[in-house]
């Protein structure tokens, strides 16, 4: 089995350019956890929902509604995202995909071609696989 037999194709983006406010909107709307960040296909990025939240102002902590608001608005993607992050090629055998999530401790691995985004592998895709594994 290989990466490309259980990897999610229909992969939500954002590029640099959009904001902490974007972000937070797909993470919420599409319930998810990581946001590949690309520049014309290539990977450039991802930004998970723990960047997220760690770049988003406290209001608890005294900053003000308007404050709050204009954070959101001018914290652009490319600020919190990892660069370079760990990418696993369409053809990679799943279980090496498996032992990096393990000794990396990686949610998702975006896979690549030539750079290319062409899916993301989470670690939701691999618990499928093991649930159609085990017996009834």
């Amino acid at each position: 089995m290989v990466v490309e037999d259980v990897m999610t194709r229909d992969v939500v983006t954002l590029t640099p350019e959009h904001t902490l406010r974007d972000a937070i909107d797909l993470l919420r709307s599409k319930r998810i956890r990581h946001l590949p960040i690309v520049e014309a296909q290539k990977l450039v990025g991802i930004v998970t929902d723990r960047d997220v939240k760690r770049a988003t102002p406290s209001v608890i902590a005294g900053v003000d509604r308007d404050e709050y608001d204009n954070s959101l608005l001018t914290i652009k993607v490319a600020q919190l995202m990892t660069r370079e992050p760990i990418t696993v090629p369409r053809q990679s055998a799943l279980k090496a995909a498996v032992e990096i999530f393990i000794n990396r401790k990686v949610g998702a691995l975006p896979v690549v071609d030539e750079g290319h985004l062409v899916g993301i592998l989470t670690e939701i895709d691999i618990l499928r696989v093991a649930y159609d594994l085990l017996p009834d």
